[in-house]
Formats: structure tokens, C-alpha cells, sequence
């Protein structure tokens, strides 16, 4: 652990790396929140009905 606690203090500004991730995780899934609060109710029954739909394109052989 020596080791990597100096290879790190050696690094001019690490302390601001887990900050910036951390706010950009928080900014990512916060808009990601907001997006899907603000769907209409009819493209949500569109996205919740996609893995059920009946398209014989796409459907396997014998079904």
C-alpha cells in the first residue's frame, strides 16, 4: 500500500479526480432521471411494449 499511497501523492491535483467523477455520475443519472420522469405516457407504454411486440421479422424460425 506504500507503494501506491506515494505513486498517488506524487500526482499534482489526485484529489480532484474522485470529485469530478463523482459529479459527473451524479449530473449523468440525475438527467437520466428527469428524462424518464418527463416521458409521455405514450411513448412509455411504446418502450414498455417493445420486447412483446409481434413483428414476424424478427421472430425465430417454427414460432
Amino acid at each position: 500500500m506504500g507503494i501506491a499511497s506515494r505513486l498517488f501523492d506524487s500526482i499534482e491535483g489526485i484529489y480532484w479526480f474522485p470529485i469530478i467523477a463523482l459529479a459527473l455520475f451524479i449530473l449523468f443519472f440525475g438527467a437520466i432521471t428527469i428524462h424518464t420522469l418527463a416521458m409521455k405516457k405514450s411513448k412509455e407504454q411504446e418502450c414498455g411494449a417493445l420486447p412483446f411486440e409481434n413483428d414476424e421479422k424478427y421472430q425465430a424460425p417454427g414460432m
